[in-house]
């Protein structure tokens, strides 16, 4: 695949209590279910593996009800401080999980006051986006970009304009504030509390439960990455591997797989598809030099007839060599240990994010037979 350049999202969800064979995702091991002593409330697997794997506190806040289905929509539904999440058993995969259009429904009657008048000035600071006609620029830019995007935030609705004396934007599902106290800090921009006050104007109960006996009181360290099966060296260590890195990753690509390795010692390995024999993946030595959570791809127009893709939100991507070739997570097929891509080294999700949290700008990849 290659790279088109709009950041989006997409992020590997686990499906929910109201289903039966319910099971953690499967690249961590932890509880299915955890209780907020901020709150008193309990999230389930299927939300629960969304808020963790998309954005936990600083995005979503904390659980302000119970899991509940709505009588107007007989939606399984939860309320969070900055998003409502609504579950959705017709869709597949990553869809199951959706977030209210909180931001839509708050500006509906709005769009006549001028931040909401559409925007047709496009400028090479910003994105114009020409479904709304609204742009995002600057520091709101690069938070929607790096947060999840489009899939997570939905187009923007207006410009940035200060309300109550906050410098804010609008979106579909969320609100953006500028918090000029936090400048420096990941607090710089937050998203307002929309799933709160939609909360309180949906006279929803809020009132917290007791900590269940069989529920755990919500800690990150619930969870872990399962330790690997032991990798011998004398195995899997390849010839002219750079053995003198602290960190580098070895693509086989005889066997299909990839292997992260601390100077001489192999972590963790997952098989992989790379490139078909039509669109082979580059071999030698190249080292990271972009990571993006999100990413669309595409092959571009000029390509023979019926090969064009084009593919959005592709999870934890990170581009190694000039051409667009990266390591990225597939959600699109299941064909590892087979060669399957136009190029890039394609993993299961939960390796892809493994490999984006543990590997550093510069790492090493090492591509051979």
């Amino acid at each position: 695949m290659r790279h088109r350049g709009l950041v989006a999202l997409i992020a590997a969800l686990m499906v929910m209590t109201f289903l039966p064979g319910v099971a953690s995702a499967d690249h961590d091991e932890g509880p299915t279910k955890a209780w907020f002593a901020e709150t008193g409330h309990v999230v389930n697997s299927g939300f629960l593996g969304h808020w963790r794997h998309n954005g936990a506190l600083p995005i979503l806040g904390y659980p302000m009800t119970e899991e509940f289905v709505d009588a107007s929509t007989n939606l399984p539904t939860q309320y969070f401080e900055r998003a409502v999440m609504t579950w959705h058993a017709e869709n597949s995969g990553i869809w199951q999980v959706l977030l209210q259009r909180l931001g839509a429904e708050l500006v509906e009657d709005r769009m006549n006051e001028k931040p909401f008048k559409p925007m047709t000035d496009e400028s090479a600071e910003c994105t114009l986006f020409s479904e709304t006609n609204h742009r995002i620029c600057n520091g709101f830019q690069n938070y929607w970009e790096n947060n999840g995007g489009l899939w997570m935030f939905g187009y923007p609705l207006s410009e940035e304009f200060t309300e109550n004396g906050l410098v804010v934007q609008y979106f579909e599902r969320a609100r953006f504030e500028w918090h000029p106290e936090y400048a420096g800090t990941a607090s710089e921009v937050l998203l307002g509390r929309l799933g709160a006050d939609a909360a309180t104007a949906n006279n929803v109960v809020q009132t917290g439960v007791a900590q269940p006996d069989d529920v755990p009181s919500y800690s990150p360290d619930l969870w872990s990455v399962p330790e690997p099966e032991p990798i011998e060296p004398e195995v899997w260590l390849p010839v002219g591997a750079p053995t003198y890195d602290a960190y580098w990753i070895d693509i086989n690509l005889s066997g299909q797989y990839m292997t992260a390795y601390e100077y001489g010692t192999p972590i963790l390995g997952t098989y992989i598809s790379s490139g078909t024999w039509d669109y082979p993946t580059p071999t030698g030595y190249y080292s990271v030099y972009t990571m993006l959570r999100y990413d669309d791809m595409t092959s571009g127009l000029a390509v023979p007839p019926g090969e064009y893709y084009y593919v959005d939100d592709v999870p934890h991507v990170m581009y190694f060599a000039a051409g667009g070739y990266a390591i990225h997570g597939a959600y699109w097929h299941n064909m590892f240990g087979t060669p399957f891509s136009h190029g890039c080294i394609s993993t299961p999700l939960w390796a892809a994010e493994w490999f984006y949290n543990w590997a550093p700008y510069g790492t090493t990849v090492y591509i051979h037979y």
